[in-house]
C-alpha cells in the first residue's frame, strides 16, 4: 500500500510518553455487534490524525491464538492516509510479548461514543505494527452523557467514621469513576453504599457531595468503583427575599474556564445573567457541570471584548427532557471589585440604560453637578477653595483613572449628570458611602434610581472574600430628614446596634496652630498597644454597642488595602493614639491620613476622638494633643470629630455641625435593608426601565 506520509521503520512517540501494561478486555460481544452506526474510512482516518497531533492512543485488541483470550494494548498511532494504520504500541518489548497474539480490532473511545474497527495484521517488526483498515467501522454509543478522562485529582470517600483515599479515573456529571490508592486500601474493604466524595486539585476542594455507589468494580481487572452524585441542588448562601434580577440578555455573555476534572478548555453561551450568579445550557449528552463542583478560574466575557474574572460554583442542574435540554446554575462565589463593577454595569445598563457603575465621568458635568445641587455649599467650598487644585487632580485620578479603592454610581441622560453617589475603601473590611445627591428629571427620582443601583451593588458582591465589603457606613447630617430616613431609619427599624449602629459627633475644624501643643505634667499621648484597643471597646460598648471598632479594624495598619492605595498613587493611613493621665488612658485618637478631596467633608483625612473621662479632661490639655497628632496635616485646618457629642458644648467650644455614622453588617443584614428600601422607598428590584 502507498503512504503519502514519509515513514521510518521505528516511527515516532509523543514527547513524554506512557508505556502501559495490556488488560484483560471483557466486552467480547462487541465482536459481533454491528453499531448503531458506521462511518466511512475517511472520517476514520481524520479521527486517526487527530489523535496523533493531540499525542493520543488508541486501543488494538489482540486475541491468543489457543486460548481465545483477547487483551487491549495502548499504541500511539502515527500520519495516516489511506487504508494502513501504522501505530507504536506503549508496551516494552511489544512484539515478544505479543508473539501469540493476532490484532483484531482498534478501538477509539471519546467519553460517550466508541469506534470499533475491525482490522487486519499487514506486519508487525520491531515495535512498529501495521493494520489494514476495513472500508467503513461501527460505531456504538455506550453513555448516554460523555465520559472524560481525569489526571490530577485526588478523593476521598467518607463515610461514618472512615476515609479512604482514591484518585479520580473519569469524570461525567451523571458518575464518576475512582481507583482506590493508598495503605488503607485492602481486600477486606467494602465500599459503602452511600458516602461523601471529596474531591481535591492540590489542596483546594473542587467538590464534596452526597454520592452513591453504582458499581463496584474492585474485583475486577480495572478496579474502579463507579459513585453517582445524588443532589441535583445546593444551597449556598441563605435565600433573599429580593433576589438581584436574572435577564436574558443579547448578545449574549460567554462563560470559558479550564475544566477543573478533566483536560479541556470550556466554552458556554450564558442563558441568564445577574449580578451574583448565571445559567447555561446544554445537550445532556454534553453537559459537564454538576451541582457542588467549585470552579477556581472563570472568566465571563460580553462582545468578546469586555472580561471579568470570576470563581463560580454550581448549584443546580434542571432537565428539561421534552425539550432535551439540561439548565445549569452557577452562583459568583468571588470577583475582583472591577470584574464585578464592569458586570454590575452591564446589567444594571440592561436594566436602566441612563446607570452607570463606575464609568469614565466628564469631570466639568460632574463639578457642575456638585455645585448645581448644594452638594458643595458655600461654607464647604470655604475650606475647599485653597486647596482646589488638589481636589480636582484627586477627583480626576478617581473618576478617569477608575482604581479599585473606589467606586461611583451616576445617573447621566445627554451628557448631564442626575444623580451621583460614591463608595471608597476606607478600612481593610469597610467601605465609606458618599457624595450621595441629585436633582430634578421629569418622569424619574433620580435619587431613588441612585440608591437601587448601589444596593444592587452591595446585595451582589458582599459575599466576595476579595471584594472586602463585611461594613457600609456612611456620616450624614442627622437634620437631613430623607439621608437620616435612608439610612438611620434602618437602624431604628431593625433595632439591633450588631446589625445597624448609629453614633452622633461632634464636628469641628481645628486650626492646628490655636495652641501651644504643652501637655499638663503627668500627661503622655503614645500610639496604643494591644491593652489599649481593649479599654476603647469596652468604652465603645457601654456607651453605643454598635459597630465602630471592630468596622473601623484599628489594629490593621497597613497590608492589602494600603497597598492598593499606593498601587492606585493615592495615600491611606489610620493610626490609633492614647491621651493618658498616670497611665490611665483618658482619651482615644484615630489619625486618619487620606488624600484631599477623597471625601469632601474631609472625613477620612482627619481626627476622630473619643473620651472616655469627660470630667478629668480639660479642652486646653485635648487641643494640646491635638496640636501634636496634626503636624501630619499639611492643612492649617484639621477636621475633628468628637465622641461624645455634647463634650465641646459642655466646654464652651462652638462646633461647626453634627455628623451622624451609621455603620450596617452586610452579613446577613444587607437583605434586611434591601427589603427595608422597598417598603419604605417602594423601590422595584426588579424594574427594567428602558428608555
Amino acid at each position: 500500500m502507498t503512504q503519502s506520509f514519509q515513514e521510518t521503520s521505528q516511527g515516532e512517540f509523543p514527547d513524554p510518553f506512557v508505556l502501559c501494561p495490556p488488560w484483560p478486555f471483557q466486552h467480547g460481544d462487541l465482536f459481533c455487534a454491528g453499531g448503531e452506526k458506521k462511518i466511512p474510512r475517511s472520517k476514520l482516518v481524520n479521527r486517526i490524525n487527530h489523535l496523533n497531533f493531540s499525542g493520543d492512543t488508541v486501543s488494538v485488541l489482540f486475541q491468543h491464538r489457543s486460548s481465545g483470550r483477547i487483551i487491549a494494548i495502548r499504541a500511539y498511532p502515527q500520519p495516516c492516509a489511506k487504508d494502513v494504520l501504522i501505530c507504536l504500541p506503549a508496551l516494552e518489548d511489544a512484539e515478544r510479548e505479543l508473539a501469540d497474539y493476532d490484532p483484531r480490532a482498534v478501538m477509539i473511545e471519546d467519553g460517550r461514543e466508541v469506534i470499533w474497527t475491525p482490522v487486519q495484521p499487514d506486519s508487525f517488526a520491531g515495535r512498529t505494527l501495521r493494520l489494514k483498515l476495513p472500508e467503513e467501522s461501527a460505531v456504538h454509543a455506550d453513555r448516554s452523557v460523555r465520559r472524560r478522562a481525569s489526571q490530577g485529582v485526588r478523593c476521598e470517600i467518607v463515610a461514618a467514621d472512615q476515609t479512604v483515599g482514591a484518585t479520580l479515573v473519569d469524570f461525567s456529571p451523571r458518575a464518576f469513576s475512582l481507583r482506590l490508592s493508598g495503605p488503607q486500601h485492602d481486600e477486606n474493604f467494602q465500599p459503602p453504599p452511600a458516602a461523601r466524595i471529596d474531591l481535591y486539585s492540590g489542596d483546594v476542594k473542587l467538590f464534596s457531595g452526597a454520592c452513591r455507589l453504582v458499581r463496584n468494580g474492585l474485583n475486577t481487572p480495572d478496579g474502579r468503583l463507579v459513585y453517582a452524585p445524588t443532589d441535583e441542588e445546593i444551597r449556598l448562601f441563605p435565600q433573599k427575599k429580593n433576589r438581584n434580577p436574572r435577564r436574558q440578555i443579547t448578545p449574549s455573555f460567554t462563560v470559558s474556564f479550564q475544566h477543573p476534572f478533566f483536560s479541556g478548555r470550556v466554552e458556554r453561551d450564558i442563558f441568564d445573567v445577574s449580578t451574583s450568579g448565571f445559567s447555561i445550557r446544554d445537550n445532556p449528552a454534553e453537559e459537564i457541570l454538576m451541582p457542588g463542583m467549585l470552579i477556581p478560574e472563570l472568566v465571563i466575557s460580553y462582545a468578546g471584548i469586555v472580561r471579568m474574572n470570576c470563581q463560580a460554583q454550581v448549584v443546580y442542574r434542571r432537565e428539561d427532557a421534552a425539550n432535551r435540554v439540561v439548565q445549569t446554575g452557577l452562583a459568583i462565589t468571588d470577583m475582583d471589585i472591577l470584574s464585578y463593577s464592569r458586570l454590575n454595569h452591564l446589567v444594571g445598563a440592561y436594566l436602566d440604560a441612563h446607570a452607570r457603575v463606575s464609568t469614565t465621568v466628564d469631570m466639568e458635568a460632574l463639578w457642575e453637578f456638585f455645585f448645581d445641587t448644594g452638594f458643595i455649599y458655600g461654607e464647604k467650598y470655604h475650606h475647599l477653595f485653597p486647596h482646589r487644585h488638589s481636589f480636582k487632580e484627586t477627583y480626576r485620578r478617581l473618576y478617569q483613572d477608575n482604581p479599585d479603592i473606589a467606586r461611583h454610581f451616576t445617573y447621566e441622560k445627554n451628557g448631564t449628570i442626575y444623580g451621583h453617589i460614591a463608595m471608597v475603601h476606607a478600612y481593610p473590611s469597610s467601605w465609606v458611602i458618599h457624595h450621595f445627591s441629585a436633582k430634578p428629571l421629569v418622569s424619574r427620582i433620580p435619587g431613588l434610581l441612585i440608591l437601587r443601583q448601589i444596593i444592587h451593588y452591595l446585595s451582589g458582591c458582599y459575599r466576595f472574600r476579595s471584594a472586602g465589603i463585611n461594613y457600609v457606613m456612611t456620616y450624614y447630617r442627622p437634620d437631613n430628614q430623607i439621608v437620616d430616613k435612608i439610612f438611620g431609619g434602618f437602624a431604628r427599624s431593625l433595632n439591633n446596634p450588631r446589625g445597624s449602629s448609629l453614633d452622633l459627633f461632634s464636628y469641628l475644624h481645628f486650626d492646628r496652630f490655636s495652641a501651644s501643643g504643652a501637655l499638663p505634667d503627668g500627661w503622655v499621648i503614645r500610639e496604643c498597644l494591644a491593652g489599649d484597643f481593649h479599654a476603647l471597646d469596652a468604652y465603645y460598648a457601654a456607651h453605643s454597642g454598635g459597630l465602630l471598632t471592630e468596622a473601623f479594624d484599628l489594629q490593621q495598619h497597613s497590608g492589602p488595602l494600603v497597598n492598593s492605595f499606593r498601587r492606585a498613587g493615592f495615600q491611606r493611613e489610620c493610626r490609633t493614639y492614647c491621651l493618658c493621665r498616670a497611665d490611665r488612658p483618658i482619651a482615644f485618637f484615630i489619625v486618619n491620613r487620606s488624600d484631599l478631596g477623597l471625601n469632601l467633608s474631609d472625613l477620612l483625612n482627619g481626627i476622630t476622638v473619643f473620651i472616655l473621662d469627660e470630667q478629668a479632661l480639660a479642652w486646653e490639655t485635648l487641643a494640646a494633643a491635638l496640636v501634636r497628632l496634626g503636624i501630619v496635616y499639611t492643612t492649617d485646618h484639621i477636621p475633628i470629630l468628637v465622641y461624645p457629642e455634647r463634650y465641646p458644648a459642655d466646654r464652651g467650644v462652638r462646633a461647626d455641625k453634627r455628623y451622624q455614622l451609621w455603620i450596617m453588617k452586610t452579613n446577613p443584614y444587607a437583605d434586611d435593608y434591601m427589603e427595608y428600601m422597598r417598603l419604605k422607598f417602594r423601590i422595584r428590584y426588579e424594574s427594567a426601565a428602558r428608555s
